[in-house]
């Protein structure tokens, strides 16, 4: 009796065990785009993850330019990952072919832990339908980030809380500098290379669709208005572009900026590590700042929602464990490590407020800006096929802006040819 007493017991324990050692064992692959340098400051915390959750994280490195493609060929081929980084530049568009678990039902089970996340977070990755094809895990949300050193040169205020679109026209207009004499600007007062002018629309109220999603809307005076502002830019020609940034010697615009020749650029939290500091010198190119965008006529902004999320492969047979991985990359620590060594835009209101993303005596002096902004970001509408609907509108929106057509044969041709793109009938 007692030996049959010892073998139930040393049976119960096992039993108990049993469903320990399977997620012990348990190893999911997590695919992401982090350079080396990068991504050795993720690997103390994914040792951290693993011996507090026994579940293993195979991590593999994919360029930013191939994991599309990689992701939509592995899913065909049955060898994708459980977990991978996804870049809201082309989300929407594998999310809709069905390669990512819909999260709605965890993220709605876990909610409580994700009260600190910004909520404007999640619009941006959800799809036509509604899914939660992705949880983010950074934002990339632009301020306008200004050269102090240049407006002190043109005698010119600061940007402010109170600005106008006019006020930074204005200001643009005097930035922009002929100092050679050859007709053509030297420096300029503004860049719209991380600009989007969708976002003039939503800032004076307009809207790019009908609420049904399945017409242009913007032929309306709100819409109109802004459009006809974002013409200004152009006419006045104050606004470096590709061409001219490479008839001034540098490869982009952003190069243009940190060689001190823009006073004005639209740019993610992310920027100073990148166009104003320098890595050799460790040091900053120049003085500046960064403000909330200006106020429109209607008296409100908006700015433009990009950033990176992590989805879960809808073939991972590890959902749980791939889960519990995504949580983490959310969770405190981690985004702290983002904010603070990689310079991403924190996805949590508790950690974009610390020193992690607002270091003291590191410029911008006015970074939390950043963390105001996003309340008044936007994501594109989430409805079928609109980077088909997309591509369309904004080559004409930009034929308006260099002057090539007028805006009212514009938004006939918008009119004309965007139904059938969001229809799928073109």
């Amino acid at each position: 009796m007692k030996r049959c007493g010892l073998v139930l017991v040393v049976l119960l324990l096992f039993s108990l065990l049993v469903p320990s050692l399977a997620f012990a064992q348990t190893t999911i692959k997590w695919w992401h785009w982090n350079a080396p340098e990068r991504q050795a400051y993720f690997e103390p915390l994914l040792a951290r993850f693993e011996k507090e959750t026994g579940i293993k994280v195979e991590a593999e490195f994919v360029g930013w330019a191939d994991l599309k493609e990689k992701l939509i060929l592995s899913v065909a081929g049955g060898v994708a990952p459980d977990v991978t980084a996804v870049s809201s530049a082309w989300g929407d568009e594998v999310g809709e072919k069905g390669a990512f678990l819909d999260l709605t039902k965890l993220v709605t089970r876990d909610k409580a832990e994700f009260k600190p996340v910004f909520p404007t977070a999640f619009a941006l990755w959800k799809t036509a339908k509604g899914e939660q094809y992705a949880f983010p895990f950074d934002l990339d949300i632009p301020a306008l980030f200004y050269n102090k050193e240049l407006f002190d040169a043109a005698g010119i205020a600061y940007p402010t809380d109170k600005w106008t679109w006019d006020d930074m026209l204005k200001a643009a207009i005097a930035l922009t500098k002929d100092t050679n004499g050859d007709g053509q600007p030297d420096q300029y007062g503004f860049t719209t290379w991380y600009f989007h002018w969708a976002t003039l629309v939503w800032a004076n109220g307009g809207s790019l669709l009908t609420p049904d999603g399945k017409k242009p809307n913007l032929n309306t005076p709100e819409a109109r208005q802004a459009l006809e502002f974002y013409r200004k830019i152009f006419a006045h020609n104050v606004s470096c572009d590709m061409t001219n940034a490479k008839r001034l010697g540098s490869p982009h615009p952003p190069a243009l900026w940190k060689a001190g020749k823009i006073g004005m650029m639209p740019a993610g939290a992310w920027a100073p590590s990148i166009w104003m500091y320098d890595t050799d010198k460790k040091q900053y190119v120049m003085d500046f700042d960064v403000a909330h965008m200006p106020l429109s006529p209607k008296g409100k902004r908006a700015v433009q929602m990009d950033g990176q999320g992590m989805a879960i492969l809808a073939n991972s047979k590890n959902v749980e464990a791939a889960w519990r991985f995504v949580k983490f990359l959310a969770c405190v620590d981690v985004q702290t490590m983002s904010g603070r060594d990689l310079g991403q835009f924190p996805i949590r209101r508790d950690v974009a407020l610390t020193e992690a993303f607002l270091p003291p005596d590191t410029p911008p002096a006015n970074k939390k800006a950043f963390v105001e902004v996003a309340e008044y970001a936007y994501a594109y509408p989430k409805v079928p096929r609109w980077k088909d609907a997309y591509k369309i509108i904004n080559s004409e929106v930009a034929k308006y802006a260099v002057g090539n057509q007028s805006l009212d044969e514009a938004l006939a041709n918008i009119e004309k040819l965007v139904p059938p793109a969001l229809a799928g009938t073109q």
